[in-house]
């Protein structure tokens, strides 16, 4: 199986679209998980990264626990939310 991709995964049902930034980080496939949006090539919700930092552990927990998640993916959402958050703001 090629990183990324659920065997037998039928990319006809993907709501990301492939010109969108985040297409390499999350799925939303309304036939896998209610259409949850998942990290790319798992059924691994997003909002469990976030869940897990919340309850104070570790990156590295999050990646021990749900071993499919490619590093990489998961700091690319950290990154990328953490851009999304600050965008706007004043800066010096």
């Amino acid at each position: 199986m090629e990183r990324g991709l659920l065997e037998g995964t039928d990319l006809s049902t993907e709501l990301v679209l492939s010109s969108d930034a985040r297409a390499d980080i999350v799925s939303i496939d309304p036939e896998r998980l209610g259409g949850t949006p998942c990290f790319v090539g798992t059924r691994v919700p997003i909002k469990y990264l976030w869940e897990y930092l919340i309850k104070g552990k570790t990156l590295e927990a999050f990646l021990d626990d749900f071993e499919g998640v490619p590093r990489d993916e998961a700091v690319a959402a950290l990154k990328q939310a953490y851009a999304r958050f600050v965008e706007g703001l004043p800066h010096l």
